[in-house]
């Protein structure tokens, strides 16, 4: 019950409660809560004096200007403090769970709890949970009080992950919020979401109320308390239509206002994707006193640049040093020498994995994790908690954990060494089976996806009518023949195995072992024909689809030839390269050249064929569709992987590859092998 419903519906002389327990107590005011306190025998108030207190609004109205509210927005004192400051027993819980990824709670462990908070850390090496998107907005300064390029950004975003989890089980699509500055802002986002729902009926389901976590769109002010998978972030403040930056940022100005900013850094457990139409830079921190506002500034420079923004590495996510005893460098050497590479201290709170081995086919993730229990685990406060809970919180986050006791090593450490590594090559063949079982889905979907060119029209509606109520089921049309799916103006049949994503959207995100998948950003090219799905196959549409091949390969060429066919399907409003539009496409090449590269084709321009060419960066374009002609000169441009103990990896790297695939591995590998032995 609320303290509210408290006074209303227990009786004073009802008989007390052994225990009443106040949660989220920095926000109930002491005059709120001693209702319920008088009817228990026993407090207990639990709550965080980092996070937001009471807040008082009397007084304001909507027709005044936001840097006068400031005026009537009083912090109130709450039950929290006045527990603290009358001396109550009270016991710190150190203990971090929500954040699956360290980055995400390393900004405010740092700022706000001085580094106590254990957090667990992430089985991949390198962390892409906090993002930072940068846009070109304006904020509406005393009229709407919004940033509209923000919103649109955080919408098509949210649209864009919401449509590629329809394809997922209804009960492993992840949850989704949203976070606003202000009022405002909120109800621009909501209402553009409106319009998303309207565009697209299948997006209710994310929020239905009866779901346990629907999308929510809230502001600072009633965000404590919410969390989601994951969290977008409007900053909305910047520079307005003139150009000016002012330093006021809302509530951050008041006192206390860098709570509010550490509620809302902290409500996500997966991604934290920050939306800015400003940069760490524009903040100019002499202009104000405010702590929050220094602290957002420091924000929004942690999102931008990672753990190399807070000081001595405080949110570094991977080894932080050396083995810290003679005992995990014995095992560490140990696992070196059959062929694992190993790290040490993995982690970056007090509590840390004492080696994390490398995936040999992905050098962005942990195969597994090998704690040494020896002096450092009978010196842990309670050996069960690290046997158990520690455990358990760490497998739940992806690890896998091997153990090995100093008694086994020092007593037999070839018999424990046999056994770890054996473990590793289990962890590394289920590993295996499972991209292999991945891969093959991803196929068979594929084919059940090929495009039909004709289908009667009973088996149509046939197919329709055994579509689930929940689908947004189209009418047939009328004529005998229909095309299937995706042409403009005709019938798009609904399939009861969702689309694959479009890739094409830069906010689309992969789930498979590889980026192969990924197709021109098609609304960036200015065709110099408009395409025409409707006459695709016409014989006088020829010479048009010949031209905007040609252009296509002029812009793009050396361009490997499946990503051809994609973008011209694309372009014609497809999203999936049936085997006649592939026919059609490769009729059309021209004079184009085509020349092999292993087992994949790339087409050329006419007479524009090298040995080494310009390398140049397309966005979505996926690394084993970049010729390794050039490759070849990207290499040439970077001398230093002459000497490079990693050529792969820095070369992935100088591609800004930040995941690298066994496939992906292999072709880089191939080309820088194939360049320095000619």
């Amino acid at each position: 019950m609320s303290p509210l419903s408290v006074a209303q519906y227990l009786p004073a002389n009802q008989t007390q409660f052994d225990v009443v327990i106040f949660d989220e107590a920095s926000q109930i005011t002491t005059w709120d809560a001693v209702g319920a306190i008088a009817r228990a025998e026993q407090s207990i108030i639990v709550g965080d004096p980092k996070q937001l207190p009471p807040t008082n609004f009397f007084g304001r109205t909507d027709d005044e200007d936001e840097e006068d509210l400031a005026e009537y927005e009083k912090d109130l004192p709450s039950i929290l403090e006045e527990a603290s400051a009358a001396g109550l027993p009270e016991v710190q819980l150190n203990w971090h769970y929500r954040s699956r990824d360290e980055s995400l709670i390393s900004f405010s462990n740092h700022h706000y709890y001085g580094g106590r908070l254990i957090t667990f850390p992430s089985p991949k090496t390198e962390s892409d949970a906090l993002v930072f998107h940068k846009n070109d907005g304006a904020y509406a300064r005393g009229t709407g009080r919004t940033n509209i390029t923000e919103a649109r950004e955080i919408v098509q975003f949210a649209r864009s992950r919401l449509e590629h989890w329809l394809q997922l089980p209804k009960e492993s699509r992840p949850t989704l919020g949203v976070i606003t500055f202000n009022i405002q802002q909120q109800e621009l986002i909501l209402n553009l979401f409106d319009e998303a729902r309207r565009s697209n009926p299948k997006l209710e389901w994310f929020f239905s109320e009866n779901r346990e976590e629907p999308v929510i769109v809230k502001n600072l002010e009633n965000i404590q308390g919410d969390e989601r998978d994951i969290m977008c972030f409007s900053i909305t403040f910047g520079r307005d239509n003139g150009g000016k930056m002012s330093m006021f940022f809302g509530a951050l100005n008041r006192d206390g206002g860098e709570r509010r900013l550490n509620v809302a850094v902290t409500r996500a457990r997966s991604e934290m994707h920050v939306f800015s139409s400003i940069e760490a830079d524009d903040i100019d921190t002499s202009r104000t006193k405010a702590l929050g506002v220094a602290h957002l500034k420091t924000f929004l420079d942690y999102a931008k640049r990672g753990p190399i923004a807070l000081p001595c590495g405080a949110g570094r996510g991977d080894s932080v040093g050396d083995a810290e005893s003679p005992f995990e460098e014995a095992v560490m050497s140990a696992l070196q020498d059959k062929g694992w590479e190993i790290r040490p201290q993995i982690g970056v709170s007090d509590y840390r994995i004492d080696l994390g081995v490398v995936h040999p086919d992905h050098a962005g993730a942990y195969l597994a994790g090998v704690e040494c229990d020896g002096a450092t685990y009978h010196s842990s406060a309670s050996a069960r908690d690290r046997d158990k809970i520690r455990e358990a919180v760490l497998c739940n986050l992806g690890w896998n954990i091997i153990r090995i006791w100093s008694t086994d090593w020092f007593m037999n450490p070839a018999e424990a060494l046999k056994r770890v590594h054996t473990e590793l090559e289990e962890l590394l063949e289920n590993s295996r089976q499972k991209e292999k079982e991945i891969e093959a889905q991803a196929k068979e979907q594929a084919e059940q996806n090929e495009e039909w060119r004709e289908v009667p029209e009973e088996l149509v509606a046939e197919t329709i009518k055994s579509q689930p109520e929940e689908e947004h089921v189209l009418q047939p049309r009328t004529s005998r023949q229909v095309k299937l799916p995706n042409v403009s103006n005709e019938l798009e049949l609904p399939y009861s195995d969702p689309e694959p994503p479009d890739q094409s959207s830069k906010y689309a995100k992969s789930t498979g072992v590889d980026d192969s998948a990924a197709s021109s950003n098609v609304s960036s090219i200015e065709w110099p024909v408009q395409p025409d799905a409707d006459r695709f196959f016409d014989a006088g549409y020829t010479p048009i689809l010949c031209q905007l091949i040609d252009y296509l390969v002029e812009i793009e060429g050396p361009i490997e030839a499946d990503r051809l066919a994609r973008t011209i399907c694309k372009a014609h409003g497809w999203k999936r390269t049936g085997a006649n539009i592939r026919q059609q496409i490769d009729t059309c090449l021209g004079k184009n050249e085509l020349r092999k590269e292993g087992k994949a084709t790339f087409i050329w321009s006419p007479g524009t064929y090298q040995e080494k060419v310009p390398y140049r960066p397309i966005e979505s374009r996926a690394v084993t569709d970049i010729s390794r002609h050039e490759l070849f000169g990207l290499i040439a441009d970077h001398p230093e992987l002459v000497m490079s103990k990693d050529r792969v990896r820095d070369l992935a790297d100088i591609l800004g590859v930040k995941r690298l695939s066994q496939k992906v591995n292999e072709y880089l590998g191939n080309c820088l092998s194939t360049y320095f032995m000619r």
